[in-house]
């Protein structure tokens, strides 16, 4: 059954939500070790208190169960394929990010390219 654009919007928000509140994107958690190297680096932090909020940090990753994991991965794909069906989206920005890329949101030049791909025989 198609969802509505209400519970797509929604979903949107729960997905968003999960991954900020638990960091269950990739990107988010190497981003999240690099500002804490960099801290060590410009003397904001220790390396033993930089240590602590990276274990900290994964401490709580870690506690989020495999079902609630597996569930987002799920809900992100079945998202991903409804935009894609609703021709939100052409498609990913890599295989490993299941974010959607909204065609305004396409790097200038995009659509001349996608227009030129599509004269090809």
């Amino acid at each position: 059954m198609p969802m509505t654009e209400a519970q797509v919007n929604h979903l949107r928000r729960l997905l968003a939500w999960l991954r900020c509140a638990y960091m269950l994107d990739e990107h988010m958690q190497r981003g999240f070790m690099q500002g804490a190297a960099l801290s060590v680096q410009h003397g904001g932090a220790t390396p033993e208190r930089a240590g602590e909020i990276l274990q900290q940090q994964a401490d709580k990753i870690n506690q989020v169960p495999a079902y609630v994991r597996q569930a987002h991965k799920m809900l992100s794909k079945a998202l991903l394929e409804h935009d894609r069906q609703a021709g939100v989206v052409e498609g990913c920005r890599s295989n490993e990010n299941l974010q959607a890329m909204p065609v305004s949101e396409q790097p200038a030049g995009a659509a001349d390219a996608r227009k030129a791909k599509e004269k090809r025989p």
